[in-house]
């Protein structure tokens, strides 16, 4: 049965492609308001919903998306900042519920001790919760216990995977499925093992657990280890993100260097800093890989894959869409993204 609550998505300023697409697939019923961030000459911030009843969201189930926006002038810091001011706004509007809608979880990395420091995931969770938040939805989390740095009575947590997203696109595009002693799956190295075994499992395509040596004094990859037999095959690197590039570089030249015939990396968020574009770039131009498939977890402007031809993004919108609606309607939403009612 249907929430008797109004629905609204509220997207801010780098979501505004990615909700346009959610709120069509959700269709009749759904509204979406776009939320405004001014800034202040001394870099302050703040978040404004726009005037008018039609716009109003007392009493209404709220879902705020936010999306960076490559290429833009603000910091993560200032995104968000964005973020907890537009779930802090929801909260004073009366919105009954308010799901943040997040892909890309901020500070996700920051998720371990290892000097005098703070865990600035759990405080990211914080300040997610202080705002307002009610419910949070993302998508290849860093770290899946990032989930226990939410109180449940209070903020409830949903962190979504995209695997069955890149395998779809892969069987549709090269048949993955169909050829699996053609393929090998990859994972950048020993960190990312898991996800690469669990894809495995469900494929029955051979894994590759590349081991890492690390120059500890730099902290840069010395010499990647492949242990496994990849000569004539098609093997696809798949991981959470990519920051730097330089692993996934390292990786992909190891697996080259032991005969792989053709390389493709799968990475659900291309938070692209440093000289990871420049890295990507090279990879292809000298032949390593053939793409990269990222998400739009990040929104890059049109004219960014004709620029890098490696590039290829595939979107999140029907995931979203359907997970939405699930929570309006109070129904479960695991089988979206794990035991997938489509084939995949």
């Amino acid at each position: 049965m249907m929430s008797r609550r109004r629905p609204i998505l509220v997207y801010l300023p780098g979501a505004k492609i990615l909700a346009e697409k959610v709120v069509k697939i959700l269709g009749i019923g759904w509204k979406a308001i776009p939320a405004e961030v001014k800034y202040f000459d001394d870099g302050e911030l703040k978040c404004l919903l726009p005037k008018g009843e039609d716009n109003s969201v007392r009493g209404a189930d709220t879902y705020l998306a936010q999306v960076p926006f490559f290429g833009s002038k603000r910091s993560p810091q200032d995104l968000f900042m964005e973020l907890v001011a537009g779930l802090a706004t929801l909260t004073e509007c009366g919105a009954t519920f308010r799901t943040a809608v997040i892909p890309w979880y901020y500070y996700a990395c920051q998720d371990k001790k290892r000097q005098r420091e703070c865990l600035s995931a759990r405080l990211a969770a914080d300040f997610i919760s202080t705002a307002g938040a009610t419910h949070v939805i993302t998508i290849d989390i860093h770290n899946n216990a990032t989930e226990g740095f939410f109180d449940r009575r209070v903020c409830t947590f949903n962190g979504l995977f995209a695997t069955n997203l890149m395998l779809r696109y892969f069987n549709e595009t090269l048949g993955i499925l169909d050829g699996k002693d053609r393929f090998a799956i990859s994972a950048v190295d020993t960190g990312g093992s898991s996800r690469v075994i669990h894809i495995a499992k469900q494929t029955g395509i051979m894994p590759v657990l590349p081991t890492k040596v690390k120059d500890y004094k730099t902290l840069k990859p010395k010499s990647i280890i492949i242990n496994e037999n990849v000569r004539g095959k098609i093997v696809i690197i798949f991981d959470d993100m990519v920051r730097s590039g330089g692993s996934i570089a390292e990786t992909a030249k190891a697996l080259k260097a032991k005969g792989a015939k053709k390389i493709y990396i799968s990475a659900t968020h291309p938070d692209f800093c440093g000289q990871a574009i420049e890295i990507l770039d090279e990879l292809k131009k000298n032949g390593i890989i053939e793409k990269a498939v990222l998400t739009d977890s990040f929104c890059f402007p049109d004219d960014f894959g004709k620029n890098h031809p490696w590039f290829v993004q595939i979107s999140l919108d029907d995931m979203l869409a359907r997970t939405i609606a699930s929570l309006h309607a109070e129904n479960p939403v695991s089988n979206i993204y794990l035991d997938d009612d489509r084939s995949i």
